[in-house]
């Protein structure tokens, strides 16, 4: 098998998602429905997050991973992943979990961004590579966001505009004797109408081996508040070393403080 991205299901080692830049003051529990296809490739998932805030505005831990998938590819794609499931079919419980500590290094103001640092751990939780659908090797990533807001106004239809931006360092062990080694990147801008806001931007990351490593996506994200609760739908473009296009539908509760 090939540990990179291109090589394996949508969900192994996936571009991260980038939030707001900020650390709230409310604890948040997030359910998603996951849908994904591409060439040879249909796949359907469960996913979950955790964010539990210890100092609001300044210290967070967040958990989140897939809690089940069930997939379907061809022959082709099961023959080009090296995976040992004849019927490239199956339903797996419980994919890779990841555990991540948010922390404020510099508070927004006037003239000076939102700046968070992040300390990621990839846990291996899953026991099911020879399907070719998670890695079920441990890794880690570290990076820094920068937000802030471009435009803010109480009249109007539009409220704010926000720029959010991330940057870092990701290292997850292979098959073999080799870690592969690579630098992510994401970016997006938020518009906020009151309950309703739009987001779009772009991510990625770049292995080292050039192998399939090297994945890129576009996002689109509607966010609609309902109280102090939230729901959205997103759609995810895949390009570079990621055939899977995703389109996803969630809650998101808050809770807390």
């Amino acid at each position: 098998m090939t540990y990179t991205p291109a090589f394996f299901g949508p969900n192994a080692l996936p571009v991260p998602e980038l939030y707001d830049g900020i650390i709230g003051d409310r604890h948040q529990l997030e359910f998603s429905g996951n849908l994904f296809w591409g060439p040879g490739e249909q796949t359907q998932s469960l996913a979950t997050r955790l964010s539990y805030v210890f100092v609001p505005g300044r210290l967070s831990l967040s958990a989140w991973g897939v809690l089940g998938e069930h997939y379907r590819t061809s022959r082709e794609i099961r023959d080009q992943r090296a995976s040992l499931i004849e019927e490239a079919e199956e339903l797996i419980f419980i994919g890779d979990f990841y555990l991540a500590t948010q922390f404020r290094i510099l508070a927004e103001n006037r003239y000076v961004p939102e700046i968070l640092g992040e300390i990621v751990l990839k846990t291996a939780s899953s026991d099911r590579s020879r399907g070719a659908r998670f890695f079920d090797t441990p890794g880690y990533y570290f990076d820094l966001s920068l937000a802030k807001d471009l435009y803010h106004s109480q009249a109007g239809l539009l409220k704010n505009i926000r720029l959010v931006a991330m940057g870092g360092f990701l290292c997850y062990q292979m098959n073999n004797n080799y870690q592969n080694d690579a630098p992510i990147y994401v970016a997006k801008l938020k518009l906020d109408f009151g309950a309703l806001g739009w987001e779009n931007g772009m991510g990625g990351y770049y292995g080292w081996t050039g192998k399939g490593d090297r994945p890129l996506v576009l996002r689109s994200r509607l966010d609609f508040e309902t109280g102090k609760n939230k729901a959205f739908v997103q759609y995810q473009a895949g390009l570079n070393d990621y055939i899977a296009h995703c389109l996803q539908a969630g809650w998101v509760f808050t809770f807390g403080r």
